[in-house]
């Protein structure tokens, strides 16, 4: 037998040529006539299975040759179930996780960096649908603003809590302030200066610098300028080398009742003092004492010389020449004024023709030159 293609010799019942790989027909066969019948296998026999008879078959035909093989698409339908078989489960289609290949797609080179090793197996259990990136920790929710407003809500309860004692202190201690100073005993000179010195003063300065002192620094003394406050040796000096003529360093508080005590020495000349109720330049009252122990008491207006309210008197309370330390005080309340030497009562005096005014720290200078030295300075507004 012979290919019909390349004429090679071919053994019997070759189905394909050796050497070109054609296809050889069978030899034709002689067909069955309609009165022969198919008998069963032995297999059916068993089974107790039987044929009916049967039209002739049809001839076999043979595939061509080299057909390419064609795998089945994925999820292929079944053209027929048997009788009485059970039905293949529907498969399903999941959503690929990411980074997972297409079917089909060598693996080589996976899984991509930043994946667990399975991340691109799709038959790997997977955590729910969640990529993982190698090294990322979970981030937390950020707290900061809320922490902030709770911080501000705090701070503004605490600031609103202070200020609200804070003001009722101050409210608390100014009406138990305004009850001591009607309770004061106007008419009894020794019961007002206990009643006043157990008060808090109004202002406090030891004159010993000009940080927080009422009173400032003039310029130094000259031949054009004779006079001169500063602040020297921890206290402060008034000087006068004009003689027979009275200087006074004066703040610009205005006060109408009040209390004012200071320490005063007299390091040269004839005398100190304090002025006080300076309603305008050259208005005001004076009270000086002298290195002697006498003292005075005078109204000035315009800056001229008005009148004497107290004259040539002496008291033992008052420590007597130079470089003396003598704590003066004087009560002025209305038109009624008290005065004070280190703490005894030393005279009181009326008038009205002033009812406000300023302070003021005075030195006299009457046959020689005068420095006189303030220090301890207390003020109390009544």
């Amino acid at each position: 037998m012979q290919c019909q293609n390349c004429h090679s010799e071919l053994p019997e019942g070759a189905r394909f040529c050796s050497e070109c790989g054609t296809s050889i027909a069978p030899a034709p066969q002689a067909v069955p006539t309609p009165s022969e019948v198919f008998q069963s296998s032995p297999f059916d026999q068993e089974q107790g299975a039987s044929h009916a008879a049967s039209e002739p078959t049809e001839a076999f035909q043979t595939p061509s040759s080299y057909q390419e093989y064609v795998a089945p698409a994925m999820y292929q339908e079944y053209a027929g179930l048997p009788q009485n078989a059970q039905a293949p489960l529907a498969a399903t289609a999941y959503a690929s996780m990411p980074g997972t290949p297409a079917p089909g797609t060598p693996y080589a080179g996976y899984p991509a960096p930043g994946f667990p090793p399975n991340a691109n197996n799709p038959y790997a259990t997977q955590s729910a649908y969640t990529p993982y990136f190698a090294g990322a920790a979970p981030t937390q929710p950020r707290r900061r603003n809320k922490t902030v407003l709770i911080v501000t809500l705090v701070t503004v309860i605490a600031l609103v809590v202070l200020l609200g004692g804070g003001i009722t202190y101050f409210v608390t201690q100014s009406n138990q302030r305004n009850q001591a100073v009607q309770a004061l005993q106007w008419d009894d000179p020794n019961s007002l200066y206990s009643g006043v010195q157990a008060l808090s003063p109004t202002t406090t300065s030891a004159l010993d610098s000009a940080s927080g002192s009422p009173w400032k620094e003039s310029a130094p003394l000259s031949d054009s300028h004779p006079f001169a406050c500063a602040f020297k040796d921890g206290s402060y000096h008034v000087t006068t080398t004009q003689l027979k003529y009275i200087y006074t360093c004066i703040e610009k508080t205005s006060y109408s009742d009040f209390a004012m005590q200071v320490d005063v020495s007299i390091l040269q000349g004839e005398g100190a003092g304090f002025s006080f109720r300076h309603p305008g330049t050259g208005d005001y009252y004076t009270f000086l004492y002298t290195t002697q122990g006498t003292y005075t008491a005078e109204i000035y207006s315009g800056g001229e010389y008005k009148r004497s309210l107290l004259s040539g008197s002496r008291s033992q309370d008052l420590k007597t020449g130079v470089e003396q330390t003598n704590t003066v005080m004087i009560i002025a309340h209305k038109s009624t004024f008290d005065i004070y030497a280190n703490g005894k009562f030393v005279d009181t005096f009326s008038d009205s023709t002033y009812t406000e005014g300023t302070l003021g720290l005075t030195a006299y200078a009457k046959s020689s030159p005068a420095e006189v030295s303030f220090s301890n300075l207390k003020i109390w507004r009544l």
